[in-house]
């Protein structure tokens, strides 16, 4: 099978050398059009037609200049030609990927573990997205092979955690992350998977794992916004309102973290300051249809009728088929009939 495409494709380069008389004068011409890189790597090729990376770099252009069907065409070829290069197997499996071809990707990188079977970086790659594309045994199969050859691969413990995660089984899932911190203690998205799992079950055991992705990336906002909801959520509303202002002192246009902090003063019955912070929020983001919502909330408790009807009828102009808000107008106009 590989005798016959390399013939069919040497074939093709002559037909195209033979028509070379009759189209001279076009060909130059776009010849002269070309990047200069891309005619260089055309040369390379027609020079080395057996020559695979430079069907792998003229692939690489194609894909940094987004033509990926192109891309992928060179791909191919390359690992036509020398199907144990791990670059030229991952970028061919990048490339399906782009064009929404997942099975196509996973096939791609199977094969190029048929020929790298110690490889970990194919079998990371290849349970990756198996994991994206729902295939969770198949996933699962490959990270224990993984662990076969390296059992002490994070990415592989990494893995099936969000796999166990996705599956609902928390206990597997928690295990997986915690063994993947184990292998990795700089490890960021399996603290952050950590804290998100303990959260969820309400065990105070989360604030430590954000913390410790928060040692990790010091200007994550990820982590520090879930240290601040991890206070809001558990009534520590002080703490979240000292925490959402210091991020704010970072971002002062970061709308959510106004949202978040106007909620927080609604808990601590400070309506005037919650209104304030919900305001601020609309002026850095004038399409926040929840700031909106919650201005006219506040206005409705503090009995600013009127004011609450505007923001409300401003919410509903943003999102108009909206119930909550649609209700919320008609309690208060029926109130004033």
């Amino acid at each position: 099978m590989k005798i016959s495409f390399f013939l069919f494709f040497l074939i093709f380069l002559i037909s195209c050398h033979s028509n070379q008389g009759n189209e001279n004068n076009t060909l130059e011409k776009n010849s002269n059009n070309k990047p200069a890189e891309l005619a260089s790597l055309d040369s390379l090729i027609e020079v080395a037609p057996r020559n695979a990376e430079n069907y792998y770099n003229r692939s690489i252009y194609y894909k940094n200049n987004g033509n990926f069907p192109k891309a992928l065409t060179d791909a191919y070829s390359a690992t036509f030609l020398d199907s144990s290069n791990i670059n030229y197997v991952i970028n061919e499996s990048e490339l399906y990927l782009k064009l929404s071809r997942v099975e196509d990707a996973i096939n791609a990188l199977r094969k190029g573990i048929n020929n790298n079977k110690e490889n970990e970086t194919l079998y990371e790659r290849i349970i990756e997205y198996s994991f994206y594309a729902k295939q969770y045994e198949q996933a699962l199969n490959f990270a224990n092979d993984l662990l076969r050859i390296n059992k002490f691969n994070a990415n592989a413990y990494f893995f099936k955690g969000l796999i166990y995660r996705d599956l609902n089984n928390l206990d597997k899932a928690i295990s997986n992350f915690q063994t993947c911190v184990e292998m990795d203690p700089q490890f960021y998205n399996a603290y952050m998977q950590l804290g998100l799992m303990y959260d969820e079950i309400g065990n105070e055991t989360a604030l430590q794992y954000f913390n410790n992705a928060l040692r990790i990336d010091s200007n994550s906002r990820e982590a520090k916004y879930a240290i601040a909801y991890h206070y809001q959520q558990n009534k520590q509303t002080k703490k979240a309102i000292n925490t959402y202002k210091e991020m704010i002192n970072k971002n002062p246009k970061d709308e959510e973290l106004f949202f978040n902090v106007g909620y927080c003063y609604i808990d601590l019955d400070s309506l005037d300051k919650a209104y304030k912070n919900f305001d601020i929020a609309t002026k850095i983001q004038p399409q926040y249809t929840g700031a909106y919502y919650m201005k006219g909330y506040v206005c409705e408790l503090m009995n600013n009728k009127e004011e609450a009807i505007n923001n409300y009828n401003q919410a509903l102009k943003l999102l108009p088929n909206d119930t909550a808000i649609q209700q919320a107008i008609k309690r208060l106009t029926n109130e004033e009939l």
